[in-house]
């Protein structure tokens, strides 16, 4: 299932060259690349333009991933710190979606319960699958955790904001008792936070048995990858990741004992730490 593009995706068909531009720093590859086939009419769309895809609909996730599928679009939250209601204003169900194990809607739980059971269904093929842009932790019920846990799935959700927690372990406590233990809880950090903010919220989902997945915000029109936010460091931004994506060595640490000692050879000169060496 982790047959993911990493950076743009393009392909041609007929006289018609097409690129898909899955973040805002992409851009000027993009262009660049358009200039190599001065004989094609180009589109370029995707996330990355910042406007609504002028690609055709649903074609461009099959060169990110074949295994991976929309059901529905866009998102009615309207968050701040999110794109989609800029790139997909439209929240709607894809009426004939292509069945793939990897489910990428951004609120599927904000669909019909009709159009979720049609999902459920459907999936029911593959061995497993992986509801991978998460589900929203508010929305979900006993009973949706039941309608779920027919599959062999992972389920995710995330916390955004300190204040969602409660519906988070509520969630996380459903899905472990209808659906499944296999559960990833997405972190978002550096909006509005300092690192003892972030800190505190990737504590809290460690402390409910589950590893956090910590994601960085992204400013929706940044020029550069991985921009910081008012409050942070570039160091601090960089260690928070460094090790809170790579808990399964290093947990054994607390985060501040591993920061010491991974700062300690940071500044007396050595080579960085070999993690095939110290991460066993």
């Amino acid at each position: 299932m982790n047959q993911w593009k990493k950076g743009i995706a393009h392909w041609r068909v007929g006289n018609t060259l097409y690129i898909s531009v899955p973040f805002t720093w992409l851009m000027a590859d993009a262009e660049a690349l358009a200039t190599e086939y001065p004989n094609l009419k180009t589109l370029i769309g995707g996330p990355g333009t910042g406007q609504p895809s002028q690609l055709p609909e649903f074609t461009p996730l099959i060169h990110h991933n074949p295994l991976a599928t929309f059901t529905t679009r866009g998102c009615p939250n309207g968050c701040r710190y999110c794109a989609v209601p800029k790139i997909e204003p439209e929240f709607y169900e894809v009426k004939d979606f292509r069945p793939a194990p990897v489910i990428c809607d951004n609120n599927l739980l904000a669909a019909t319960r009709k159009h979720i059971v049609k999902v459920i269904d459907a999936s029911k093929r593959f061995r497993f699958v992986d509801f991978n842009q998460g589900l929203e932790a508010g929305r979900w019920t006993a009973d949706l955790a039941r309608l779920f846990g027919q599959l062999k799935c992972k389920i995710r959700f995330s916390l955004d904001r300190p204040g969602d927690a409660d519906k988070v372990i509520r969630a996380i406590e459903m899905t472990r008792k209808h659906t499944t233990k296999d559960i990833g809880i997405y972190v978002l950090v550096g909006f509005e936070d300092n690192i003892s903010q972030a800190v505190e919220k990737l504590e809290l989902i460690r402390s409910w048995g589950i590893r956090p997945t910590p994601m960085r915000f992204q400013k929706l029109d940044a020029k550069k990858k991985n921009e910081l936010c008012e409050g942070w460091e570039e160091r601090d931004m960089l260690d928070l990741m460094k090790y809170y994506s790579r808990l399964r060595y290093l947990e054994k640490w607390s985060f501040s004992e591993w920061r010491d000692y991974y700062c300690n050879i940071r500044t007396s000169g050595q080579i960085e730490m070999d993690l095939t060496h110290h991460e066993k």
